[in-house]
């Protein structure tokens, strides 16, 4: 039997504050699991994501990022808006303007990408 990838875990300084980041721009919800774990639950199409106390600084570019997908150009800038409005930041990473794709950084520095429509 093979495994399945059913999330990926964040150290962060503030888990719920970093989950409630992630549930307002996925329009997902923050739920509490019974090992006092922050969690946003995947769905068939989704990856789930959990956040986790942790006082270690990060240092340097983080190795993994996500990327979020646009159905338009107009969907793609409203993403960034809502993200931008929710606590994130551009970050350059030596993405190129030709590249159409948008790099941000949720409020604990994790790199993601808003991209184009695919």
């Amino acid at each position: 039997m093979t495994g399945q990838l059913v999330a990926v875990c964040f150290d962060a300084s503030g888990p719920l504050r970093l989950a409630q980041f992630w549930a307002g721009l996925l329009g997902r919800e923050v739920v509490h699991d019974a090992g006092g774990g922050t969690f946003l639950p995947g769905t068939d199409t989704q990856l789930g994501l959990r956040f986790a106390e942790s006082r270690a600084r990060r240092v340097g570019k983080n190795r993994v990022h996500l990327h979020l997908t646009s159905a338009s150009l107009a969907d793609q800038q409203q993403t960034v808006a809502r993200a931008l409005a929710l606590g994130a930041g551009h970050v350059d990473v030596g993405q190129r303007p030709e590249e159409g794709h948008v790099v941000l950084a949720d409020p604990d520095g994790n790199e993601f990408g808003v991209l184009t429509p695919r």
